[in-house]
């Protein structure tokens, strides 16, 4: 019996046809570098539409002042555009440091801080994370995922970013393998819950 010749020109099967279940196991260690660079992030992509929404509020109210300072003179026109400026500074820093305060929280709750040692995999659809806090686990079609100059951020609905640092203690390619079958089940649709769901809250339900 003769052997059928390898067609050169056979697609490679994606990461999508690898089972889920030989997917690594991702282990690393938090540092305060990865976490303040995934926070930098996170603020960037975060409710984007409700800061498009207040930065044009701020803009429109700048801007009528501007108009009612101009008829009262060039001196208090320049006043009032200082203090303005600075005023609308002063909002929307506030509005970033709230949203600051707030995912800091919840990374403290999930167990991801500074000297954590945390690991990810993956597994029939969904992320999981287990964090010196217990096991948390987020269907990945649910997860928004970008790129940053330290490694990969998921975001989920909740309040909180989800880092995967590229230095980690697997080899390159598993770290990729990785991202790709996460990147592979966004925007499908599950059955799952959308939130994460804790072992130890699984354990005591």
């Amino acid at each position: 019996m003769t052997q059928e010749p390898i067609n050169p020109y056979q697609p490679v099967a994606s990461v999508t046809d690898v089972n889920e279940h030989e997917l690594s196991e991702i282990q690393f260690q938090l540092t305060r570098r990865i976490l303040r660079s995934g926070e930098s992030k996170y603020l960037t992509h975060s409710s984007s539409n409700r800061r498009l929404i207040d930065s044009l509020v701020i803009i429109a109210l700048s801007t009528m002042i501007f108009i009612v300072a101009l008829s009262y003179g060039k001196y208090t026109f320049i006043t009032s555009m200082i203090m303005t400026l600075a005023g609308a500074t002063f909002v929307f820093s506030a509005l970033l440091h709230r949203s600051k305060i707030e995912a800091r929280q919840n990374l403290s709750r999930y167990g991801m801080v500074d000297g954590a040692v945390c690991t990810v995999s993956m597994s029939a659809g969904e992320v999981t994370f287990t964090t010196p806090a217990g096991k948390f686990d987020w269907p990945a079609s649910s997860l928004k995922i970008y790129r940053t100059p330290k490694g990969h951020l998921l975001l989920p609905r909740e309040r909180v970013f989800l880092i995967i640092p590229k230095a980690n203690d697997s080899t390159r390619a598993e770290y990729k393998q990785l991202i790709k079958a996460i990147k592979s089940h966004r925007g499908r649709i599950t059955n799952h819950s959308t939130g994460p769901v804790s072992s130890k809250m699984q354990a005591s339900g």
